[in-house]
């Protein structure tokens, strides 16, 4: 039954995101600025994770029992991560989900606004995916949404490539690649067009 309300709840994300794949086995290691720093999750930052989560505005309305939910169903143990910010404040995280037994799923990307632009998201996706690839191998992914146009600059450059399985997924790749310009031209060029 669990299978079944993952693939169904996976379908319907498909259905309304667009996917990103990453098809490499190795990511490089990225270097944070001061005062920034990188760590895993520890128990007590539920809080402060609940408001990282709210705070960057794009992911939805969150609380402790809807991301307790998310933890105790889809988040693999040992792979959440963190930027925080003077070793307080929690301002950009990201982790592994598993959401189908097909592939693991970089999820929950988020930074607070006032901190974008340090690349921060792309330390805590990098040390996400990381992990995945010390899981069991399966395909690693991630679903993003197309108004997020800084976010999937920063999974292109990582190296996640757009999914343009469906017909529906290349027709709103398109308008996102006419939206980024012609600098992600290349990325675009990398990928399976038809």
């Amino acid at each position: 039954m669990r299978r079944l309300i993952r693939r169904i709840r996976s379908r319907n994300r498909q259905a309304t995101q667009l996917r990103m794949n990453y098809p490499n086995l190795q990511v490089s290691a990225y270097t944070l600025p001061c005062p920034y720093n990188l760590r895993p999750w520890q128990p007590g930052d539920e809080g402060q994770w609940v408001n990282l989560l709210n705070g960057c505005r794009q992911l939805g309305t969150w609380n402790l029992e809807r991301l307790e939910h998310e933890i105790s169903n889809f988040h693999v143990a040992g792979t959440q991560y963190f930027v925080s910010h003077d070793c307080s404040q929690l301002v950009s995280g990201a982790g592994v989900y598993e959401r189908s037994s097909t592939s693991w799923e970089i999820g929950w990307v988020a930074t607070m606004p006032k901190h974008r632009g340090h690349g921060l998201a792309k330390a805590v996706t990098t040390a996400a995916i990381l992990s995945a690839l010390n899981l069991p191998s399966r395909p690693i992914c991630l679903f993003t949404d197309d108004y997020r146009l800084p976010a999937i600059k920063s999974y292109l450059k990582i190296g996640f490539i757009p999914d343009c399985n469906w017909s529906a997924d290349k027709k709103k790749w398109d308008k996102v690649f006419k939206k980024l310009g012609s600098d992600y031209d290349t990325y675009r060029s990398s990928t399976n067009w038809r």
